[in-house]
């Protein structure tokens, strides 16, 4: 499987409720060592909600200052913007991923540390 695979599709919750669509896949860099390369990456959550553009912008950063305004349209447009951690995961169709929370118990997306 590829990352644009997962980018764009839509969620599901058990209830076959629409959660979003993923607008951005985390990863952390600590998987089995790849010999000259360090630890592999590993996929930790998927971003789902209904926008991305202040994500891919860096405003889901804790140090991002920006301007002021721009961080405040941003933080009100993702508000809504829910993490669903990889483990969360239990299946993967066509442009549809499966997951075994309900929306309303999904949290929100964690700032990222820089």
């Amino acid at each position: 499987m590829r990352l644009s695979d997962l980018l764009r599709a839509d969620v599901l919750d058990p209830n076959g409720e629409n959660v979003g669509q993923i607008h951005d896949v985390r990863l952390v860099k600590d998987g089995l060592d790849q010999g000259l390369f360090g630890p592999a990456y590993r996929v930790q959550g998927l971003v789902v909600g209904v926008g991305a553009w202040g994500s891919r912008l860096g405003y889901d950063r804790g140090g991002m200052k920006g301007p002021y305004p721009l961080k405040k349209l941003f933080q009100w447009f993702h508000g809504d913007a829910k993490f669903v951690e990889w483990s969360h995961v239990t299946g993967i169709g066509d442009n549809v991923v499966h997951v075994d929370m309900a929306k309303e118990e999904l949290p929100a997306v964690p700032m990222l540390r820089q």
